[in-house]
């Protein structure tokens, strides 16, 4: 079981609880929660991790300090920008319901992830959460595309058989963290970022 994870899932209050220092919306606060596990999880996929508590509350900081300031910096607002204000405004009008609803997903989703091997789990991540192209990842792997492309088709049929299993179907995660509104992926930045971080801790 992946270690980010676990102390995820034991720490996710306490993360909360340092981005809506820097957050009130309950949607932000949820997305950058999201994000931090996210970014996390994927650092975890290049090295070992040996404190992952204090490595996500870092992350939690850094990611909540960094999204207030892109907020307060937009000085002006694009016909996109008033969209995606008006998704958030909706979101704040969300059931608790369907708020919970979103969360447990999350869950899933990243139990999903944590079940698969490692090696299919990396191939995920650096395509649908990192964003990669399937011959970036075959690279970065030292293996052929056409092996990266068999990797990804049996980790989606472990990730589809795992939230089958636990009662959702594939097409309810159309909204999942990896394809969130914002489009915001775990970039390259983020994760160099919290590898340094990773690494003064050490």
């Amino acid at each position: 079981m992946s270690k980010v994870l676990l102390a995820f899932q034991k720490q996710e209050p306490a993360i909360r609880k340092i981005v809506a220092k820097y957050r009130s919306n309950i949607a932000d606060i949820d997305e950058v929660t999201q994000d931090v596990f996210l970014t996390a999880f994927a650092l975890e996929q290049r090295e070992t991790i040996h404190a992952p508590e204090h490595l996500l509350f870092r992350i939690a900081k850094h990611l909540a300090i960094d999204e207030a300031r892109r907020k307060i910096n937009k000085t002006s607002l694009s016909l996109e920008d008033s969209i995606d204000l008006a998704a958030y405004a909706d979101e704040r009008q969300f059931s608790p319901e369907r708020m919970l609803d979103g969360r447990q997903k999350f869950v899933i989703f990243s139990e999903a992830l944590a079940h698969l091997s490692p090696d299919l789990r990396r191939v995920f991540v650096l395509r649908r959460v990192e964003g990669l192209k399937y011959d970036q990842i075959a690279t970065r792997m030292n293996l052929s595309k056409s092996s990266i492309e068999k990797k990804m088709a049996a980790a989606m049929s472990g990730f589809t058989a795992y939230i089958k299993k636990r009662g959702y179907a594939l097409e309810e995660f159309a909204g999942s963290p990896q394809k969130r509104s914002s489009g915001r992926k775990v970039t390259v930045t983020r994760l160099e970022n919290a590898r340094l971080d990773h690494e003064r801790e050490r």
